[in-house]
């Protein structure tokens, strides 16, 4: 059966392409595979906000050198990240070494205005489409087993929470049969030749090093700085965190596992996002490093109004700043053994 996944670019004439930059930075990353040992992998706040320039030049500074590929794409979380990360680790990239994910919840929604597209699509086989089933009926991430009857209730009768879970189960089951019976073969065969890669297209996804890194340089006007300097300052002020969830954690655990079959060591990186402050990251039960950015009181260079393009991301100088934190700890982990 063919596999509707980035993969087959670099085996087949008539590849599918996926947009959002996954197709260019796959075949990219395919080409010069043997050139990283370091991989940053997940949305925008990656995409953004880590330049790989920046990280191996203070990595080399500290005695450690590397040379990092940024595999962000606008939009892309869990259970995407996931899968694409897998068919990454497929193209035996055997120099990797050190491979971060961005940390976050598994998302069970998408939007309707991308349902339709292939980024909706190539990546729903049943290992990502059956954990969103489970997420969705919580039925846990052990033996697979019927939803409570309450639980089966409101989702059939669209009652209180569940209102949108019976299209959500609907559209994910959808997905997974267009995926495994291989609709739209006609065109992503068409989508090959008209979708090649040009240098102006390259220059859009991989930035003007060809390291993945695109920069952002816009700031929030004064109005946007103080909506989002209160609504800091009241996030900061509410007590607690909140673990993420069984079926999060399950995914995560299969990341590592599929990085650590190749030889290299996940690092779960959690991004300084407004949305993140309130996760938790100790006492997770990963079998990985977690390092994490969403304390604006242990890091408030990155949470200050004028290195903020949103509550989600930094500017160009904010990513620069970001980035060099995040490599020196690193390197600090590193020397220190708790990275291997």
């Amino acid at each position: 059966m063919y596999n509707r996944f980035p993969s087959d670019l670099h085996r087949s004439a008539c590849g599918p392409e996926i947009d959002g930059g996954v197709s260019d930075k796959f075949r990219f990353f395919a080409a010069h595979k043997a050139e990283f040992d370091t991989l940053f992998i997940g949305s925008s706040r990656i995409y953004f906000q880590i330049s790989p320039a920046i990280f191996d030049r203070v990595t080399r500074e500290n005695g450690m050198p590397t040379h990092s590929f940024n595999f962000g794409i606008g939009g892309m979380y869990l259970p995407e990240t996931g899968y694409l990360l897998e068919q990454i680790l497929k193209l035996k990239p055997h120099n990797l070494r050190w491979v971060f994910v961005e940390y976050d919840d598994l998302q069970t929604k998408w939007s309707l205005e991308n349902q339709t597209s292939r980024r909706a699509l190539y990546w729903a086989d049943w290992k990502r489409v059956s954990l969103l089933l489970r997420k969705l009926t919580d039925t846990g991430t052990g033996p697979p087993r019927l939803p409570s009857l309450t639980k089966f209730r409101d989702i059939v009768l669209r009652q209180e929470n569940e209102k949108n879970t019976r299209s959500l189960l609907t559209f994910y089951a959808t997905q997974f049969e267009k995926n495994s019976t291989n609709v739209a073969r006609a065109a992503d065969i068409l989508d090959h030749f008209l979708g090649r890669d040009t240098n102006e297209r390259l220059a859009r996804y991989l930035g003007e090093a060809s390291d993945g890194y695109v920069t952002r340089p816009n700031r929030m006007s004064p109005s946007q700085a103080a909506v989002y300097e209160r609504t800091l300052a009241a996030t900061m002020a509410q007590i607690g965190t909140r673990p993420l969830s069984s079926y999060t954690i399950e995914a995560y655990r299969q990341c590592a596992q599929e990085v650590r079959n190749i030889g290299a060591t996940p690092i779960f990186l959690v991004t300084p996002s407004m949305t993140q402050i309130d996760i938790a990251t100790e006492n997770t039960g990963l079998p990985g490093v977690v390092m994490a950015f969403n304390n604006p009181g242990t890091y408030p260079e990155l949470y200050r109004s004028d290195v903020r393009r949103d509550g989600q991301h930094l500017t160009k100088s904010g990513a620069e700043e970001f980035t060099r934190i995040v490599a020196a700890n690193f390197v600090e982990l590193a020397q220190a053994g708790e990275i291997n």
